[in-house]
């Protein structure tokens, strides 16, 4: 953790700003901090921690197990085709196994800009090869969650159904408790005078 505080300050700092903490000013208090935040967070952190380790591209370049390609997220040589995920980013393509759900929750934390330029990269790769049905399948999935974030962008957060009905106000109430009682006692006074004669 160390090195890679003192090695990569401003990205730290920046890791530990986007877990809603102000990151301190010396790199020996941000280390401290980013210490005891891998300590509560865990696993998912470290792993965040990891992508902007200052030597992540030289330590993975040394496996050299897998043939590797152009990942379409990450945009790194380090898509390794065997085991169909990007050594760099972590990120996978659909196989057709039927684990939508498993496949779509890689790009949780991906920004919308991103994956829309994930997006544009496989429909060009889908249209270089129309006959894989497992790719054309992907962009149909990844099409569908950009049009499910956009949708939730467009509706506002706090509306629900019963906040667009309308209700009566208090000035209604007051008026229509005037007319009520005027009602009432026009209508009295008129039985009074018929009875009186």
């Amino acid at each position: 953790i160390d090195y890679i505080v003192f090695h990569n300050p401003n990205e730290v700092a920046e890791l530990l700003y986007n877990q809603g903490f102000e990151p301190p000013d010396t790199p020996e208090d941000l280390s401290l901090a980013i210490k005891e935040l891998t300590r509560k967070k865990g696993r998912k952190f470290i792993e965040e921690l990891v992508k902007i380790h200052p030597d992540k591209q030289a330590i993975l370049s040394l496996d050299k197990d897998g043939a590797t390609e152009k990942c379409g997220v990450c945009k790194d040589n380090l898509y390794d085709t065997s085991e169909n995920y990007c050594k760099g980013c972590g990120h996978s393509n659909y196989l057709g196994s039927g684990d939508e759900d498993s496949f779509l929750a890689q790009f949780e934390d991906t920004k919308d800009s991103e994956l829309e330029k994930y997006y544009k990269s496989i429909v060009r790769k889908s249209n270089t090869a129309p006959e894989d049905k497992n790719l054309a399948q992907e962009v149909q999935m990844v099409w569908n969650e950009i049009r499910q974030r956009k949708s939730k962008q467009n509706k506002p957060e706090n509306s629900s159904p019963s906040s667009t009905k309308q209700f009566i106000s208090r000035d209604d109430l007051l008026i229509m408790g005037i007319v009520f009682i005027a009602g009432a006692l026009v209508g009295h006074g008129l039985k009074f005078n018929i009875n009186n004669g």
